[in-house]
């Protein structure tokens, strides 16, 4: 990467901040460029050579977020999980492999985190969610014998348990180690009995 590119990178992460700064303090149809201008400590031809508009920055912004995220797990993440070729035990995910790298990234990005949780349509959030269950729960899922009619139900059981467990440590300032989150959440929810 040249001196240009890594300017133009640094610039577009400032916005990206500065974004996500502001989505916390206001609705994103209120935000305008001036103001993520200021923020980032950018001038607005700085914003106009990256983006057209602040959709084009927030649909960025959403992209560099989930690279972030799925850069933290290894090749076989949530991204990637080939059923056929597992035991049960490991289409069990709520291992420390699973979970370390997701309470990671609260951790780093816990103010992002909460946005994320509480605007997450507008984040993207529930497609991610929808595509996970689509690609990897739902197949695991039925692996196990549950029905299609009762997965849904499973899933949102289990996904909002975790994220109301995670803000629940996150409004105690991350103060318990990952590790007793992880020994938390495994005590809440029980292997799928075969």
């Amino acid at each position: 990467m040249n001196k240009n590119e890594s300017k133009y990178f640094k610039s577009a992460e400032k916005m990206h901040t500065a974004l996500i700064s502001l989505i916390d303090e206001k609705d994103f149809e209120l935000i305008t460029v001036k103001e993520i201008c200021e923020v980032a400590g950018v001038n607005r031809s700085t914003f106009y050579l990256h983006y057209d508009n602040t959709n084009d920055l927030l649909k960025e912004t959403i992209e560099a977020v989930y690279k972030d995220f799925f850069g933290r797990f290894s090749a076989e993440g949530p991204k990637e999980v080939n059923i056929a070729d597992k035991t049960d035990d490991e289409l069990f995910l709520i291992t420390p492999k699973y979970l370390m790298p997701y309470l990671e990234f609260v951790e780093d990005n816990r103010k992002l985190f909460l946005i994320m949780y509480e605007k997450n349509e507008m984040m993207g959030a529930e497609k991610t969610y929808e595509k996970w269950f689509t690609d990897i729960f739902g197949p695991i899922l039925t692996r196990f014998g549950v029905s299609e009619e009762e997965q849904p139900f499973i899933m949102i059981f289990y996904l909002n348990g975790i994220i109301g467990l995670i803000n629940e440590w996150l409004a105690r300032d991350c103060a318990q180690p990952k590790e007793e989150i992880i020994s938390i959440i495994q005590k809440c929810i029980l292997r799928p009995a075969h």
